[in-house]
């Protein structure tokens, strides 16, 4: 069920409106969305499920090879509260100098598509790591912190294109040559790539949902 609804999320976002930008680099090559985190948020009184820590995992054989398989030394923190969901996701074996892109993907409690977001995206630095966190405020289309299915997915844009900057880790397709020339064009899971104008879905992290 989870492999499913991961390989549908992507295909919805290619649709919606809801993919947006809102982040902002730091220096540390993290990112932190335009909302501020601060400890109210991280460790405030309105916290009513337990953090939850799980293990990035990919599919370095590509679809339909698989199952997906965990990254060692990575984790995804996930802390929820009434006010909204906020991550710390913690990766490596990125390539040094593609651009990367982190996507909310929150189910809700009814059937039907999941709430596809932009959460996060900067260029991978020299050692192939990864730092990106970001928060998620409750809203219309998302209003249930405490207990949603969550999926973070990461999204490689291939090696920084100066030209196509800053969308390339702003947006969904940015930097992207689709698909003509063979690159992936499906929300599936994908090795990554050093090619100029490759574009694949390369990592993710799935948050249970909370009884």
């Amino acid at each position: 069920m989870l492999t499913k609804k991961l390989l549908f999320f992507l295909l919805v976002c290619f649709v919606m409106t809801s993919c947006n930008k809102g982040d902002t680099l730091l220096a540390d090559n993290s990112t932190v969305d335009n909302a501020t985190i601060d400890n109210s948020i991280l460790t405030g009184a309105d916290i009513r499920t337990p953090a939850t820590t799980v293990v990035i995992q990919e599919n370095p054989d590509g679809p339909p090879m698989g199952p997906f398989v965990d990254i060692l030394g990575t984790s995804s923190k996930l802390n929820r509260s009434a006010n909204g969901i906020t991550v710390n996701f913690k990766t490596n074996g990125l390539i040094p100098g593609n651009a990367y892109t982190m996507w909310w993907v929150v189910f809700g409690e009814t059937p039907g598509p999941p709430t596809v977001t932009y959460a996060a995206g900067h260029v991978a630095n020299g050692n192939g790591k990864g730092n990106f966190s970001s928060h998620q405020s409750v809203s219309e289309t998302f209003n249930n912190p405490l207990t949603a299915e969550i999926h973070l997915a990461l999204r490689s844009h291939g090696p920084v294109q100066p030209e196509m900057m800053p969308e390339q880790i702003q947006t969904i397709n940015g930097g992207c040559l689709l698909p003509d020339i063979g690159f992936p064009s499906g929300p599936a899971l994908y090795p990554d790539s050093d090619i100029v104008g490759y574009c694949a879905n390369v990592q993710v992290a799935i948050h249970d949902p909370v009884n």
